[in-house]
């Protein structure tokens, strides 16, 4: 029996990735892509929401340090991701299903390998057991 290819979401900034390539081209490559104004104004929300539909890893591609668009949109964006660690290890989700690469690709040929290389580590951690966020909720409530 073939293993399940792993979910990965993939929110990229669109002033540093894959701006000369249109929006179909990338969509068309990538499964799970969602492309955002600034990687500063991701809401944790939204990368919990993506585990708890079924994500085995989220990948967050923004400016390079120092040249975002918005001045420190991902500066604060690494910030919310250290901070957010922090709550997937309460809800048993492993660090390393959340990644933040500050890189520019404009014409779209490095986020493939970036997804494969998260693809491969995703694998390696094997699937999410269930639905961990709502378990965690769950079982909170029960108390």
């Amino acid at each position: 029996m073939k293993e399940k290819e792993p979910k990965i979401v993939c929110f990229s900034c669109r002033f540093s990735w894959g701006y000369l390539v249109s929006e179909e081209e990338i969509a068309a490559r990538l499964e799970n892509w969602i492309p955002i104004i600034c990687t500063g104004k991701i809401d944790p929300v939204h990368i919990l929401t993506a585990f708890r539909q079924g994500a085995d890893g989220v990948l967050i591609l923004g400016c390079p340090e120092g040249d975002c668009h918005y001045q420190d949109g991902n500066i604060e964006a690494r910030k919310r991701i250290t901070l957010l660690y922090n709550v997937l290890k309460s809800y048993g989700i492993e660090r390393e299903r959340l990644k933040l690469h500050l890189g520019a690709d404009p014409e779209g040929k490095t986020m493939p390998q970036l997804i494969k290389e998260m693809t491969d580590t995703v694998r390696k951690l094997g699937p999410r057991s269930g639905d961990t966020t709502t378990q965690k909720k769950s079982a909170t409530r029960t108390k």
